[in-house]
């Protein structure tokens, strides 16, 4: 069933109506740490995070692009955020350079990971040592975790 309310919902979420030159009409948006992105922004975001990722792995284009299963020339797009990602594109790059998602949605988006810069940061830092911890390290911890809090669903709520 649908929110009565949109209304409600918009200012409850804290979004505010603003435009985006990819969009003919107005958005609804959660303004970041420096205002609000634009997606041209945050797709420039993840192409500098692709570039920098494939240069520690020391990779080029052409390797690149025959891993993703595209010519090189195609793959440079991606670098110059001329092709948009889709996220399945976006979760094909992460495993073929051994990076998680999260890292890359926090380099365009990290006011969706704290209130501050230095909490999103925290909570980045977090998950990645989570996403590195041994199978019974990560159990232990949740079950740790829940204890203390108690579980909870996505909302928050017990």
């Amino acid at each position: 069933m649908a929110i009565k309310d949109v209304q409600k919902y918009i200012e409850e979420q804290g979004l505010v109506d603003t435009t985006d030159e990819e969009s003919e009409k107005p958005i609804y948006r959660k303004p970041g740490f420096e205002g609000i992105r634009s997606f041209g922004e945050m797709e420039q975001i993840f192409s500098q995070f692709i570039r920098e990722h494939r240069d520690a792995k020391r990779l080029n284009r052409a390797q690149m692009g025959t891993m993703v299963g595209l010519h090189e020339t195609i793959f440079a797009r991606y670098e110059r955020a001329f092709s948009k990602l889709q996220a399945t594109r976006l979760i094909h790059l992460c495993e073929i350079l051994d990076c998680s998602p999260v890292e890359m949605i926090h380099a365009a988006a990290p006011h969706l990971f704290g209130e501050t810069r230095k909490e999103a940061d925290d909570k980045l830092k977090l998950m990645l040592r989570i996403l590195d911890m041994p199978p019974s390290t990560a159990s232990s911890l949740l079950g740790m975790i829940e204890g203390l809090v108690g579980e909870r669903d996505h909302s928050g709520q017990s």
